[in-house]
């Protein structure tokens, strides 16, 4: 029977994937100038495949299997083209590729996240592990919706994108949750490109759905608190001694940088000296520990060192072996609520806060480098670090007064 159409088959391996000397092989059809593209599933030392002769070298037991694949691949490509021909279908590439990839081939959405959880996920931050799951449940309800269970891999594609950002952005929130504003859904996208990017790496598929997905989050300054405002809060009284030590742990916070987890479990061992007799703080981020190992120092400055004096012998903290007798993060935060009322503090006074306060009150508002800031801060790039540049006003007035000086002189 006389072919009408242009057809062909071509294995390549996927270099940009490349991880010590190996990479996946793919194979792509064309149909009348279209392509489609799939994985082979098979790795391939790249060193021995030619690609045009599209042969692999090698008598070992894993080039024998690649090129049994090879074979049976393009055996079943072949196949399936004839069979559309025979029928009178329309012969497109994305026909064959599902004749030959079969309704049971190809991993799912499910077995991937179920995957990542088990595997790659227990190198993460318990906070950021946590962000995993909501936005893995909400994947979960997106294919409820569509009525679904679950979906191959191989079918999500820019559409199935759009429309799970548009369901996070109109969905109704259940009891205890919030509308998710525009920054939430584009997290929940960024997580969902990185368990896609897992895939892509595994060769689980050929084409990154992401490619013309264009995330846009909003910038938001960073609320802070002033100088005023964390001297007020310095010289607040109180009665209740859990207030006391959550105000202390903030304020030790704002002075240091540290995080809530990095102060619930700072003890006198991260306590380091200089040469000149100067005190630090070293410690391991907490967030990327797992996977960087980044450390960071920060000197000890007055006011964080009387907090020190006054915590470390504590009976609580020598129970548990720390600094401060921290109570948890959700109760931290609940009895801030309580604080910024006491203190007249009209913002959303959360844990998190000190630590933007010391970055920007602190520390940058004062004249200390960006760099310096970032390295105490343990920022893998000065480009988090940042954007706590663009919150100070005041800076910005006091070095802009005398360029304002000159120029009103010049009008006179």
């Amino acid at each position: 029977m006389k072919s009408n159409h242009s057809f062909s088959v071509t294995f390549f391996v996927r270099r940009d994937r490349e991880a010590f000397g190996k990479a996946p092989l793919s194979v792509r059809i064309t149909v009348d100038g279209r392509a489609v593209f799939f994985a082979t599933k098979k790795t391939v030392e790249i060193s021995k495949w030619n690609q045009k002769a599209q042969r692999l070298k090698g008598t070992d037991q894993e080039s024998i299997s690649v090129r049994d694949r090879i074979r049976f691949l393009t055996n079943e490509i072949g196949s399936a083209y004839d069979e559309l021909r025979y029928k009178k279908e329309e012969v497109t590439a994305e026909k064959i590729r599902t004749k030959v990839e079969g309704d049971e081939d190809g991993k799912t959405i499910t077995e991937l996240m179920k995957y990542h959880l088990d595997g790659p996920g227990k190198l993460l931050a318990q906070g950021t592990l946590k962000n995993y799951y909501s936005t893995e449940r909400f994947i979960l309800e997106f294919l409820k919706k569509k009525k679904l269970k679950d979906i191959k891999l191989t079918k999500i594609d820019f559409k199935f994108l759009t429309e799970f950002s548009i369901y996070l952005r109109t969905k109704t929130p259940d009891k205890g949750q919030r509308i998710c504003t525009n920054n939430t859904v584009m997290k929940h996208v960024e997580r969902f490109q990185k368990l896609m990017g897992l895939a892509l790496k595994f060769g689980w598929i050929v084409k990154d759905p992401f490619v013309f997905f264009k995330r846009n989050i909003v910038t938001k300054d960073r609320e802070v608190l002033d100088d005023d405002e964390l001297v007020g809060l310095q010289e607040l009284q109180f009665t209740d001694p859990i207030q006391e030590v959550v105000r202390a742990m903030f304020i030790f916070s704002c002075y240091t940088g540290l995080t809530y987890s990095e102060i619930s479990t700072l003890s006198v061992k991260h306590l380091t000296s200089d040469n000149d007799g100067g005190l630090w703080l070293e410690m391991n981020r907490q967030k990327t520990f797992h996977t960087t190992e980044r450390k960071f120092l920060v000197p000890v400055l007055p006011i964080a060192l009387q907090l020190i004096q006054k915590y470390r012998y504590n009976p609580e903290s020598i129970n548990k072996a720390t600094i401060f007798p921290c109570t948890t993060n959700q109760y931290t935060n609940r009895v801030l609520k309580i604080i910024a009322i006491k203190a007249g503090i009209f913002k959303k006074l959360i844990f998190h806060m000190a630590r933007h306060t010391f970055a920007t009150t602190v520390t940058l508002g004062k004249g200390v480098s960006i760099e310096s800031v970032s390295y105490m801060l343990g920022h893998s790039s000065i480009r988090t670090t940042q954007i706590y540049s663009k919150v100070k006003q005041k800076k910005v007035a006091s070095e802009m007064k005398y360029l304002m000086m000159a120029q009103q002189v010049l009008l006179k």
